[in-house]
């Protein structure tokens, strides 16, 4: 039997099927504050411990700033743009047996630019949104045998977009997102592929009781027949300036489930805004690989910057 040693650097273990790790679960299109212009600002550092057959390796590395800008507008029209990750595909996997060792390794990923029209009729909000997709990706197979050494090297350039709408009401809410496509351009080969990407429903309530907020989120992906189509959930409970939650999240490669529990707590920052302190810690497994994912979060929140402010 064979030694299987894993480095992460990135993403996920399991990043390297299908076209990676799904970033953009439980994500709707819906305005946190239409009420004032704002400026978000989003840091994650991120530490993963992977296990299998006694092997532990772990990583930590700092994950791109995200960033996403908000203006009211007139009749209760509500603009936002920004820009996050929605696949990573990094990843470093060291195979060997008696005869051959394998060395797969790769990096990169699609990132998305999104933008968000929102509508307050006062009793509701509609929404609609449409991305940008773009990326860049390689990946090096290196074979050792005895004295001989080969290695294939495969770069890939991604162009693509996707759409979505949605419409909340009191403590219901609805978003769809669908149409997207992503070409796939492999420069080595001088071809190009089309993924179509998963249409996605989501569902949530967000009913009060007591001084507790709650909130339950369903969503399904509708992905096509060479991979799974999963139901996931999420619970979370507010109390003022603290929240916990809990997501469960089975992938869409087969035989992949993932469990997270995430805590918050928001902190005024003088009229100014507000800065948001997070931990999200991720268990995921497939057969006798597990994979725990720490990463605690600041969000800054910097509000009006285009206006005067009021005394």
């Amino acid at each position: 039997m064979g030694t299987l040693l894993l480095l992460l650097i990135g993403a996920s273990m399991f990043s390297i099927d299908g076209i990676g790790e799904d970033l953009s679960v439980f994500r709707t299109p819906f305005i946190e504050d239409d009420r004032l212009a704002h400026i978000k600002f989003s840091f994650y550092p991120e530490f993963n411990i992977l296990y299998e057959d006694g092997n532990y390796r772990s990583i930590f590395w700092t994950n791109p700033l995200n960033f996403s800008i908000s203006v009211p507008m007139v009749k209760g029209f509500t603009f936002m743009t920004g820009n996050r990750e929605r696949f990573n595909q990094s990843f470093d996997i060291y195979y060997e047996d008696t005869i051959l060792s394998v060395n797969q390794y790769g990096e990169g990923g699609i990132e998305e630019i999104y933008v968000v029209l929102s509508k307050n009729f006062g009793i509701g909000e509609l929404v609609l949104s449409g991305s940008y997709l773009f990326g860049n990706s390689s990946e090096i197979w290196t074979y050792d045998m005895a004295n001989h050494t080969l290695a294939d090297t495969f770069t890939y350039k991604y162009r693509g977009n996707i759409f979505g709408c949605g419409i909340r009401h009191a403590l219901f809410s609805i978003a769809y997102e669908g149409l997207g496509t992503v070409d796939a351009t492999q420069a080595d080969a001088n071809s190009d592929t089309t993924f179509d990407l998963p249409k996605r429903l989501s569902i949530a309530i967000t009913p009060k009781i007591g001084s507790w907020q709650t909130e339950f989120k369903y969503e399904h992906s509708f992905w096509g027949e060479d991979a799974i189509s999963p139901n996931r959930f999420k619970l979370g409970v507010r109390r003022g300036a603290y929240g916990v939650a809990y997501r469960f999240n089975p992938w869409y490669i087969e035989g992949i489930n993932e469990h997270g529990l995430d805590l918050d707590v928001s902190v005024p920052l003088g009229g100014v805004g507000s800065a948001s302190l997070g931990l999200y810690t991720t268990y995921r497994y497939k057969d006798d690989l597990h994979e725990l994912q720490i990463i605690p979060s600041l969000h800054l929140v910097l509000n009006e910057i285009f206006t005067r402010r009021r005394k």
